[in-house]
């Protein structure tokens, strides 16, 4: 249950914000990729991710976000995962209005590899 205190501040927040002038904010990118190999080949995995971001000049308003996984268990061979992802962004208002600056790029990579010797005992 929420507390009338509780209640009182979210009613105040959100008549603030009902009355705030509209604002826009700049572009922004989210890239998430994660590639994990647990395997029991001779040589470590070869991971590539190839992440390119287009976005020409001052930029308000837009926003793409991506992501995926590889993943890779088992096996004693070569291991390739390989990505590629493009973004191509443009501003979506007048740059009177908002924030109008570079577009802010937040790319997040894991790359896992584990070597797994119990893999060549499977066979």
């Amino acid at each position: 249950m929420i507390k009338p205190q509780h209640l009182l501040g979210l009613l105040c927040a959100g008549a603030l914000v009902s009355f705030a002038p509209e604002a826009s904010a700049q572009c922004v990118v989210a890239d998430v990729a994660i590639q994990a190999a647990i395997h029991g080949g001779d040589q470590p995995a070869e991971q590539v991710n190839d992440v390119t971001i287009d976005a020409a000049g001052p930029c308000v308003g837009n926003t793409s976000v991506s992501t995926s996984r590889q993943i890779q268990v088992g096996g004693t061979g070569e291991v390739r995962q390989t990505r590629q992802s493009r973004h191509q962004l443009s501003s979506s208002e007048r740059p009177s209005q908002g924030v109008s600056g570079p577009t802010v790029a937040v790319p997040v990579n894991v790359q896992v590899d584990v070597y797994n010797p119990a893999e060549r005992l499977r066979r």
